[in-house]
């Protein structure tokens, strides 16, 4: 049996791909490749979250459900293990509960964005959750190429902790030195029919996806206003009151300095998203 780990990375369509997956589940079987149903949303964020915490257990399942299936090749797919490249423990998990199971080959599929463009886009989608300060999360990328947030949900359920890749070659190359099995790397940019289609393309699959999602399956980054009102919600979650003058200052150059943080995150690593291609292109 071999395992397919799609590790996302965020913002790179993986919400896409994984309504494409979920939608043509019952094709992609006859094909003898199990993507595990999902009712509600299309992602296997709760085996994720479980693996990021220890757990193997929601992957078992879906491992089991492939043999009852006749599936030999199973695909696990949560942009959340973008953690897997910063903890060595989530990938031993995810090893030791596929070899359990009679796992013999395991892929892991990451997907990156041109890290400037990466920068603004989750820098608006974290307004959902947490309060992003553009300075404070650009000082972070610089240092360390990467952004790590802890509990991100405020001890409710979900997520225990984010991690976001910008020095694609370094903390990838460092995982793939870590594990026995291949490490794929696919370009967003590489779009056409959509990003990651060379994931299914490598299974021989691509005739199986036939039913596409709906427009809210592409998860696409919200208006200007819309991010601006998600960033005041943060600040009230925080304080119990509207916000002072000071306040929607403080969100204004927030929002204001995001292009050229972008630009700045897009020069510095630059090159690493170019080694990383060249190192581990599907």
């Amino acid at each position: 049996m071999r395992l397919i780990v799609h590790l996302g990375f965020h913002k790179t369509a993986s919400t896409y791909l994984q309504h494409l997956l979920n939608g043509n589940a019952r094709a992609l079987a006859a094909r003898g490749i199990w993507y595990q149903p999902q009712k509600h949303y299309p992602a296997h964020h709760q085996a994720a979250w479980a693996l990021l915490n220890g757990d193997g257990i929601h992957l078992e399942m879906m491992l089991r459900a492939a043999k009852l299936g006749h599936c030999d090749t199973v695909i696990l797919s949560s942009e959340d293990l973008e953690a897997v490249p910063f903890n060595p423990d989530v990938s031993t998990t995810i090893e030791a509960t596929a070899a359990a199971l009679g796992v013999t080959d395991i892929e892991w599929h990451i997907v990156v964005r041109e890290p400037g463009a990466y920068f603004a886009s989750l820098h608006a989608q974290l307004q959902h959750h947490v309060y992003a300060d553009t300075l404070t999360m650009l000082r972070e990328v610089l240092k360390k190429g990467m952004v790590f947030i802890p509990d991100p949900l405020a001890g409710e359920p979900g997520a225990p902790y984010w991690f976001y890749c910008f020095d694609h070659h370094a903390y990838i190359a460092g995982f793939a030195a870590r594990t026995r099995h291949k490490v794929v790397v696919h370009d967003y940019a590489d779009g056409d029919p959509w990003p990651g289609w060379r994931m299914i393309d490598r299974l021989g699959a691509l005739g199986a996806i036939t039913r596409l999602p709906a427009a809210e399956g592409e998860n696409r980054r919200l208006g200007a206003d819309a991010v601006e009102a998600g960033y005041r919600a943060r600040i009230h979650d925080a304080i119990g009151e509207a916000p002072s003058p000071g306040f929607e200052a403080l969100i204004a150059a927030n929002l204001a300095a995001v292009p050229e943080a972008a630009r700045i995150v897009g020069d510095r690593f630059a090159d690493s998203y170019r080694e990383a291609m060249a190192a581990f292109r599907a």
